[in-house]
């Protein structure tokens, strides 16, 4: 019985090679020659995707972010500058800001300084500045000297030509500098460090001059309608005509600064004689002591400019070297 039943199998398995099937040989995990049976064309064209597998143990990492967040987050600032409503908003922030810093800065002032007496010093117009140029140069031609304004409010200087202003003798003083560091490098004597000496000594010596004013008008007692800021503005015309000798200085040397500044010189003093005469106020009795020291004060005041033109000018010019 069984070498008949080995004779069958015998011949099951001949009759199994004889149609063309081959039995795979056994599966061994110890042996690296296998090779498992697979097909690429099995799956066509798709990728064959395959997990990264993680160790036992430990968690698998999160999914990273997306493009497209990356993208959001760098569109995010450029929608928020774009939206209108932002817009508005910084904008009346920034107009808050501003606003409460000049505030600030107007309450701090105001405290040494009336700003909103200064500014009418300043409100001046192109026929204004040259109208009171004339009248500093040439103060002979000048027929009306009086005031149509009430002398204890303020007036914008661009409706009356007699009024004192600030703002030709800020830009006066500005180019007198100027001048002066242009008149020292034709002279070849130019260096920063004299030009920040003239601007002082020009400074210190103007803040001299107010303070001598004031004093002055302090101790003989004359009662008057100035302000700190007309004598400061009157203390401050000559450097117009200063700024004329330097020009002549440089075209004429010599005699056209001596005669440039004899002109000029009269030419203030007669300018401030006229002007302050109608205000400064005799006093309320009328009695000659009162006119006699007003006299003296406008002599005071017309004297000093050309003294003051002439110590400021005389190292800019080409004979004082």
């Amino acid at each position: 019985m069984r070498k008949a039943k080995k004779h069958a199998e015998a011949q099951q398995a001949a009759q199994f090679d004889a149609g063309g099937y081959n039995q795979p040989p056994p599966y061994s995990p110890y042996d690296n020659s296998y090779t498992p049976m697979y097909d690429p064309n099995l799956y066509g064209s798709q990728a064959f995707y395959q997990p990264q597998q993680t160790p036992y143990g430990m968690q698998a990492p999160p999914p990273g972010p997306s493009p497209d967040m990356y993208n959001q987050n760098f569109n995010l600032p450029n929608q928020l500058l774009n939206n209108p409503m932002m817009q508005n908003m910084a904008m009346q922030y920034g107009q808050t800001i501003v606003g409460q810093g000049k505030e600030a800065i107007d309450r701090e002032i105001s405290k040494y300084v009336s700003v909103s007496t200064l500014k009418y010093y300043f409100s001046v117009d192109t026929a204004y500045v040259l109208k009171k140029l004339g009248l500093l140069l040439f103060p002979f031609t000048h027929k009306d000297w009086s005031i149509k304004y009430v002398p204890n409010e303020p007036i914008q200087p661009r409706y009356e030509l007699n009024a004192p202003d600030l703002y030709i003798p800020t830009m006066a003083f500005v180019t007198f500098i100027l001048m002066g560091g242009i008149s020292l490098g034709v002279h070849n004597r130019f260096t920063p460090e004299m030009l920040g000496m003239q601007s002082s000594a020009a400074l210190v010596w103007l803040v001299i001059e107010i303070a001598a004013v004031m004093l002055t008008m302090y101790i003989m007692n004359i009662q008057n309608s100035l302000r700190v800021w007309d004598i400061l503005a009157y203390a401050s015309y000559k450097y117009v005509g200063m700024i004329i000798c330097l020009i002549a200085s440089l075209l004429a040397p010599a005699w056209g600064y001596w005669a440039t500044l004899l002109y000029c010189s009269c030419s203030v003093m007669f300018f401030l004689v006229r002007t302050l005469k109608l205000q400064i106020l005799p006093e309320a009795n009328g009695a000659y002591g009162g006119s006699k020291r007003r006299t003296y004060l406008l002599l005071f005041i017309a004297s000093i400019q050309p003294i003051l033109s002439w110590w400021l000018t005389r190292h800019l010019v080409v004979n004082e070297r």
